[in-house]
């Protein structure tokens, strides 16, 4: 063996695994420094995060800021969580972030139009089970476990966001103390306090129309030097300083056409 291959061979017997892994190996050695942090979804702020990230076990479910939360942990890591609702026919498959202590999470946005009570099951990896820390549940005539959270009223926003018209037109209400000066700040209008004020159509009623680009838009009221979120708007996030903001997605649609709905009710009539 001559010096160069000596010299190769103790180096590959020095280095670490992790570097093994990093020149194309597969396999890395447990590091003794704390995984980093999740990066939060989008729908969250920084609270929120806070608080799911620093799970140590999955907890039954609960609402919080319009809000639900489900968590999920086991003995092994999946590839994936993922959770399926009655009201959607078990058709979307709404999969879990997983934190930094194992445990799988999902915050979902409450809507105006969901029932009061929410039937779901879990896939982990694709089995479906119920949410083992959920006691509320029933079986169905089928003999599926399903799991159930009930909710108030009071836990739905009471409208999702903006009420958008065509052409990207979207109506902001706000419903508050009467005789107050209320604007409105969005990544639309460079965040200016000055730029949109609503007017006071009914005492404690606020309006505002505007004609908008499409895409997400970012938005929040201010009251004299305070801003704060939508009340009505449950999809709620948050930027990298921690600071957070309401937000919708702003869509282009045109009115229907007399002829278009004509022959949609003579296509209807034929089948």
């Amino acid at each position: 063996m001559n010096q160069f291959m000596r010299i190769s061979c103790t180096f590959l017997l020095l280095m670490p695994l992790s570097a093994f892994a990093q020149h194309g190996g597969t396999e890395t050695a447990p590091s003794n420094q704390p995984p980093a942090a999740t990066p939060a979804p989008d729908n969250i702020n920084t609270y929120l995060h806070l608080q799911v990230n620093n799970l140590h076990k999955a907890e039954a479910p609960k609402v919080q800021d319009k809000k639900l939360i489900l968590t999920w942990k086991g003995d092994v890591t999946p590839r994936y969580v993922a959770v399926a609702f009655q009201h959607e026919a078990y058709r979307q498959k709404h999969v879990f972030w997983r934190n930094q202590h194992g445990v799988h999470f999902l915050v979902m946005d409450l809507t105006s139009d969901m029932p009061l009570t929410l039937e779901y099951r879990l896939i982990v990896d694709g089995l479906w089970q119920a949410d083992a820390t959920n006691t509320n549940r029933y079986r169905n005539d089928q003999g599926i476990v399903l799991s159930r959270v009930s909710l108030s009223a009071a836990s739905l926003p009471a409208h999702h966001g903006p009420v958008q018209g065509n052409f990207g037109q979207v109506e902001f209400a706000y419903h508050g103390k009467p005789g107050q000066q209320v604007s409105l700040v969005g990544n639309f209008n460079q965040w200016d306090p000055f730029a949109h004020f609503l007017e006071e159509m009914h005492p404690g009623e606020f309006h505002l129309t505007l004609q908008l680009p499409p895409g997400t838009l970012l938005y929040k009221f201010v009251v004299g030097t305070k801003s704060f979120l939508d009340p009505g708007n449950a999809r709620t996030g948050h930027d990298e300083q921690g600071g957070t903001f309401s937000y919708f997605e702003n869509k282009l649609t045109t009115p229907g056409k007399v002829l278009d709905a004509t022959m949609a009710v003579a296509s209807a009539a034929h089948h």
